[in-house]
């Protein structure tokens, strides 16, 4: 669905402007591409560099920077949480964007660290949400994953790829809309 074609054009095009930054990362990942057969759809299990790299992309660059819910208050207390509100239920608005950078939870946040992707971590509940969680979560997230994954291997294999950024102006995420954009080209060239 159209859900799927925003995570996946977002997450590529937030990989390639974190990429552009940190070249070293940037072939570590190209030679996994490059080298790994892709045959069947389950090789793409095999990508576990490019996958961390991906993971740490849509962390960095969310391609939602914000939700919204909707939580029913406590009809007995009049609760949420430690309020007392009159309202039978409480909007809630919640950036992805800040909790994703939160030092709190996150160590070096503002650093590009694929690693920190390793076996066995799992970030705590609520503090990574690039395909939302719990009941909202996307159903989509597994195929949408893959499906970056695909892209990149495809363009990896089949192409030469060179990106140019003007160093005066160099990708930064724009954090005003609700939806991630990146401001400031950052031009691949496929041959």
């Amino acid at each position: 669905d159209g859900s799927q074609v925003l995570y996946r054009s977002s997450g590529i095009n937030a990989e390639y402007g974190l990429l552009e930054k940190n070249t070293e990362i940037q072939e570590k990942m190209f030679e996994e591409l490059r080298t790994q057969p892709i045959d069947r759809l389950q090789d793409l299990n095999k990508l576990d560099y490019t996958e961390k790299c991906l993971l740490e992309s849509l962390r960095m660059s969310p391609a939602l920077l914000r939700g919204t819910r909707k939580y029913k208050v406590d009809r007995r207390t009049k609760r949420f949480g430690p309020y007392v509100v009159k309202e039978r239920e409480v909007r809630i608005h919640f950036s992805e964007y800040v909790m994703q950078h939160n030092p709190e939870w996150w160590t070096n946040p503002k650093v590009f660290d694929p690693e920190r992707w390793q076996p066995g971590f799992v970030p705590p509940a609520f503090s990574y949400m690039p395909f939302y969680a719990g009941s909202r979560g996307c159903l989509g997230k597994h195929m949408a994953m893959m499906m970056m994954k695909l892209t990149l291997a495809v363009l990896v294999k089949n192409f030469s790829i060179t990106q140019n950024f003007d160093a005066a102006k160099p990708p930064i995420m724009n954090q005003n809309m609700a939806v991630m954009r990146i401001n400031n080209n950052v031009d691949m060239h496929l041959t």
